[in-house]
């Protein structure tokens, strides 16, 4: 099986699919994009092991690796850690299907409500 999620990125109008696949120990990331900085990071990536998926982001190889290759603002690293968390089975897919998708939201620039 596979786990597929997708990145829309009307910022910088680019588009990726992240497929995550368990290999073994490891979860195997392919990346189609329109992108040329994600490509590479993808390229880069290739495979991560299972225990190494939890690590924090300082250590963790998926940012790592993005450290390099990506601008800060780029949300592709965390969704990669999405994919390969649900092909590792560390999410349940059911979360996943009773909720799809994750979004932050620009609400102006006046003083801080929550």
């Amino acid at each position: 099986m596979t786990t597929t999620f997708s990145v829309n990125s009307p910022r910088c109008d680019q588009r990726t699919q992240i497929i995550a696949e368990k290999v073994g120990s490891a979860i195997k990331i392919s990346l189609n994009t329109t992108c040329p900085r994600v490509k590479a990071y993808g390229e880069s990536l290739c495979e991560i092991g299972i225990n190494e998926l939890a690590q924090p982001i300082l250590k963790n190889p998926i940012y790592v690796v993005a450290s390099s290759k990506l601008g800060p603002e780029c949300v592709v690293p965390c969704a990669v850690v999405s994919a390969a968390w649900t092909e590792a089975g560390m999410v349940a897919r059911s979360i996943l299907n009773r909720f799809p998708s994750t979004c932050f939201t620009y609400e102006g620039s006046s003083s801080n409500k929550l």
